[in-house]
């Protein structure tokens, strides 16, 4: 079953509520246990499971606040999609970053979940 477009807006939106709450307890609720997180366009290393999703996002030099937007859900097969979407974070410094999002989303027994994501920022062209 294919999931709607709403819980795909709520999974890759709920990222953005709990990574800015702090909420690591609750990064199940939008990751898979495998699942693999590429933020190294901002100096982190890939980390790969909810442990070490959490560890990285928790690090200093972090974005403060995170905003999704702009979500295209693409087809995928089985029991897994593609997503692609658009994020914009308030850095440390007090700039603001545009990111787009890669996912891909599988569904679980718990509902959908990212199992893997890879950010790459967008610099200005001129």
């Amino acid at each position: 079953m294919k999931p709607t477009t709403d819980d795909i807006v709520e999974i890759l939106s709920l990222w953005a509520h709990l990574v800015d709450n702090h909420a690591w307890d609750r990064f199940g609720d939008v990751f898979t246990e495998d699942a693999y997180f590429d933020s190294s366009v901002f100096g982190f290393a890939p980390a790969t499971g909810i442990a070490a999703i959490c560890h990285m996002a928790s690090q200093d030099g972090h974005a403060k606040a995170h905003h999704t937007t702009n979500v295209c859900v693409q087809e995928g097969a089985g029991d897994e999609i593609a997503a692609v979407s658009k994020g914009l974070g308030l850095l440390p410094s007090g700039a603001v970053a545009s990111v787009t999002y890669t996912d891909r989303l599988r569904r679980t027994p718990a509902g959908w979940r990212l199992a893997r994501r890879t950010l790459a920022l967008q610099a200005p062209s001129h």
